[in-house]
């Protein structure tokens, strides 16, 4: 498999650092990536129905859509200049930092594009001339989208980062920038001083001191994303855990999983999403660890979790099936 290699100095690891705010630009143009292929059924799904309900009734969703869809293909290549500086926080200075896109820097990043249809072609070219209709249809089109399809959806998306980043905080209080780096996988390995990652390309990345940030995205899906142009500003933008966003995205109303396997039980369920100790466990569920074994010996004996024994500690992880208990629907739609 091709691979991005991201080369650091001393200076770029003490100058690496992880987003803690959703980077809206990013989750618009990922989720736009997501609606050109199927993939990801289980964490998407009921997102792309979200979208496949509205956009037949709305015609400018569809345009919108189709705009984005245009100047973002899912392919291998799209421009950097619909993902702006990772300072921006909220969606109309996004926007605008797009509009706002240098001329030549339009017609050099649009020019990398293979349109498929005379339509697209023609729309293309006008905004890489920076003609005011094209780059007003633009400028509606992320609106419309982000009004229409990442808006309602902000919460879960926010819940899913959190709870993926509580890890990384973690490892990089513990252990500094390069235990942050580490904690990246399971399709990006730290071997100082190269973080490698499974890409659609091969392709070496020197940070000759500029640092990297590292940017977690919901819509993200599979592999790490980097901007093609390695004289902008270095980012790297990864995918959540896919477990971090089905326990965000949640299904229904009430505690369905607290019903089934009773309250602790379900606390412990939760808790080891990504892994927990016994006496973690105890701690986040009120218990003893006592009670904390005989919970977790029902839950693996149903298949719920697994134990890695390791000297005197045990490690709880949750399973496909764990998985899909706590993020099922009672009426048994998906």
């Amino acid at each position: 498999m091709p691979k991005l290699r991201i080369h650091f100095t001393d200076l770029d690891l003490a100058r690496t650092r992880l987003k803690l705010e959703i980077d809206l630009m990013w989750e618009i143009i990922s989720s736009v990536q997501l609606l050109q292929h199927a993939d990801g059924g289980l964490a998407f799904g009921p997102w792309r129905r979200r979208v496949r309900e509205h956009a037949p009734r709305d015609g400018d969703l569809r345009a919108a859509i189709q705009t984005l869809m245009t100047v973002a293909p899912h392919a291998t290549y799209f421009p950097d200049f619909l993902t702006p500086t990772p300072d921006i926080s909220d969606i109309d200075t996004g926007v605008e930092a797009v509009l706002s896109t240098p001329p030549c820097r339009l017609r050099e990043e649009i020019g990398r594009l293979q349109p498929t249809g005379s339509a697209e072609t023609r729309w293309l070219a006008e905004l890489a001339d920076g003609k005011s209709a094209a780059l007003r249809q633009l400028r509606q089109a992320l609106r419309r989208y982000f009004k229409a399809l990442i808006e309602p959806h902000l919460q879960v998306v926010e819940d899913g980062l959190r709870a993926d980043r509580a890890d990384g905080i973690q490892c990089y209080l513990r252990t500094g920038p390069e235990g942050l780096l580490r904690w990246l996988g399971p399709t990006m390995s730290w071997q100082p001083p190269v973080l490698t990652a499974d890409y659609p390309v091969d392709r070496d990345l020197h940070l000759d001191g500029r640092g990297l940030v590292l940017i977690p995205s919901y819509f993200c899906l599979y592999h790490p994303v980097a901007l093609a142009d390695p004289l902008q500003r270095p980012v790297l933008v990864f995918p959540i855990r896919t477990e971090s966003r089905l326990l965000a995205g949640g299904h229904g109303s009430g505690d369905h999983p607290g019903a089934l396997l009773g309250t602790t039980r379900a606390t412990i369920l939760r808790s080891v999403t990504n892994g927990s100790t016994t006496t973690k466990l105890a701690r986040q569920a009120g218990v003893t660890p006592a009670t904390v074994s005989h919970h977790t010996s029902v839950l693996r004996d149903a298949g719920l979790i697994t134990t890695d024994r390791h000297e005197n500690f045990a490690t709880h992880l949750i399973t496909p099936l764990g998985l899909a208990v706590l993020t099922s629907n009672p009426d048994g739609t998906p």
